[in-house]
């Protein structure tokens, strides 16, 4: 079912989730945006040690039963959470790799033409003086800092993912190329896992490119919680901003203590 097609026409707002989460619950996160806040550029993000450890405590509580899902590549991950991010499920790249205890790193192959397609987006970002960042699996352009330059960014990396094949991710003040994946998908192939087998997502996240992770919860039994201001979504909850989601995730601990 469609976003659209899961609000009413006045978009009514959307109650916070309860903060409890059951023996048959699955905790899925996005990061950016949901576990931290946006910055002009992804190296400006910090994991806070009392976020790190907050996230450890509900993983042991959930052993197997808590995944961060997101747009950065795993190596990305590991290097903000540190040997933390050893204990949690990761679903890297919008689901084009993901790493578990029953898998390892399941990661795909990297064809050709992506590397050309990475050259290209870097040449458009110094020629128009935006942000570029290199994925394992793609590459973006943002434009946090110049968003007058949103139309250009959209129409160039428009254009390279055409030429070479990739999908057009459009997201928070940037757009990206990469190789294909979603994040429902992605929770969908975790959900089989032995661990989460049998219980129900819970997934948070905050961008467009989330919808696809609120629509594969919702089919699961589970339900989507959006993070941010209110807009058409098929989350069922929401939360206004990260501080909120932080607050959130210690109650859920409180309570499962």
């Amino acid at each position: 079912m469609s976003a659209s097609a899961m609000l009413s026409p006045m978009l009514a707002d959307l109650a916070p989730p309860p903060p409890r989460l059951s023996a048959t619950d699955s905790l899925f996160l996005d990061f950016d945006g949901t576990l931290v806040d946006l910055a002009d550029n992804p190296e400006g993000v910090h994991v806070s040690t009392e976020l790190a450890e907050r996230l450890d405590a509900l993983a042991a509580h959930m052993p197997g039963r808590l995944a961060i899902v997101s747009g950065r590549s795993i190596a990305q991950l590991d290097a903000l959470f540190g040997p933390q991010a050893k204990h949690f499920t990761l679903a890297g790249s919008h689901g084009a790799e993901r790493r578990s205890p029953e898998d390892g790193h399941v990661q795909p192959d990297k064809p050709d033409q992506l590397a050309t397609a990475t050259d290209e987006m870097r040449a458009v970002a110094e020629t128009h003086d935006l942000y570029f960042e290199t994925k394992s699996f793609g590459a973006g352009l943002h434009y946090r800092r110049n968003p007058d330059a949103e139309p250009l960014a959209i129409r160039e990396a428009t254009a390279i993912a055409e030429r070479h094949g990739l999908t057009l991710q459009p997201g928070k003040m940037m757009v990206e190329i990469r190789l294909p994946g979603d994040k429902g998908r992605a929770i969908e192939t975790l959900m089989q896992a032995p661990a989460m087998q049998g219980t129900v997502p819970i997934f948070f996240g905050d961008d467009v490119t989330d919808e696809d992770g609120f629509v594969a919860a919702a089919a699961l039994g589970g339900a989507g919680v959006l993070v941010g201001p209110m807009r058409e979504t098929a989350a069922r909850y929401r939360l206004p901003d990260v501080a909120a989601v932080h607050i959130w995730l210690a109650q859920a601990l409180e309570n499962a203590k």
